[in-house]
């Protein structure tokens, strides 16, 4: 059984080590890339990258999910007060946030920690890689890891919360991240799976919304404008299970 609740935190979660920092913050230590130390080379860095039984991100085959009979919706109060850190970290655009949210899955809570932008989404939703993707990541008390995936698309209707990441980067300021979930937060798939750069860890429970938001082609473009490959190619499935609701 799956629940999930998004709710503000009552205290501020910030992670400047360890898993998290591995996956999101470049260090003088940590040399890996999207370019010449790239996706193909990060066995270098963490042998579960290459020899890793459910790694991420994945090409989601909608016609062989498997339905959850769950009807779950995630939500996430308004947090227009808090401030938070945006930053151009080397691999992506990320917000760290001060008073964040958190997930209940399976009676486990993990309390939003950051979230990311890549300049195309790593997950595939059958064979279709989206314009661009937002990673909201969670972390629990025993160091596993929620990430619920948002996906876009260029479209007319700007992207409110995309619009002020951007014209913050470099500085601190106020982001609700309700504004990143879509109006239909019941309809997503779940499947097990890893960080999606190295350390590669498999400890991750994935939840990409089926609902795909609108971002224009210019805040695309500026977006892209920072890092514009940075994501990894899909892995093999290898017999997970993938949920529907």
């Amino acid at each position: 059984m799956i629940k999930i609740l998004l709710a503000l935190s009552v205290s501020a979660m910030l992670f400047s080590t360890g898993v998290l920092a591995k996956e999101a913050v470049a260090s003088h230590e940590v040399h890996w890339d999207y370019e010449a130390h790239g996706p193909a080379h990060w066995d270098e860095f963490s042998t579960l990258c290459a020899k890793g039984k459910i790694q991420s991100p994945i090409n989601i085959i909608t016609k062989k999910t498997q339905h959850s009979e769950n009807n779950n919706s995630l939500i996430l109060s308004e947090n227009v007060t808090a401030l938070d850190t945006i930053a151009d970290n080397g691999h992506s655009i990320q917000v760290t946030v001060d008073h964040g949210g958190s997930i209940t899955a399976n009676g486990i809570e993990y309390k939003l920690v950051q979230f990311h932008f890549h300049g195309r989404s790593e997950e595939r939703i059958n064979g279709k890689q989206y314009d661009l993707v937002a990673h909201m990541v969670h972390k629990s008390a025993e160091g596993n890891i929620a990430v619920v995936a948002i996906l876009f698309n260029k479209g007319k209707k700007p992207s409110p919360l995309l619009q002020k990441v951007l014209d913050n980067v470099g500085k601190v300021a106020s982001i609700n991240p309700a504004q990143l979930l879509p109006k239909h937060t019941n309809h997503y798939f779940h499947f097990k799976g890893s960080l999606t750069t190295p350390p590669c860890s498999e400890n991750v429970q994935w939840y990409v919304m089926r609902e795909v938001q609108s971002a224009t082609k210019a805040q695309i473009k500026a977006m892209r404008a920072y890092h514009n490959d940075n994501y990894r190619p899909v892995q093999p499935l290898n017999g997970r299970v993938v949920e529907s609701q």
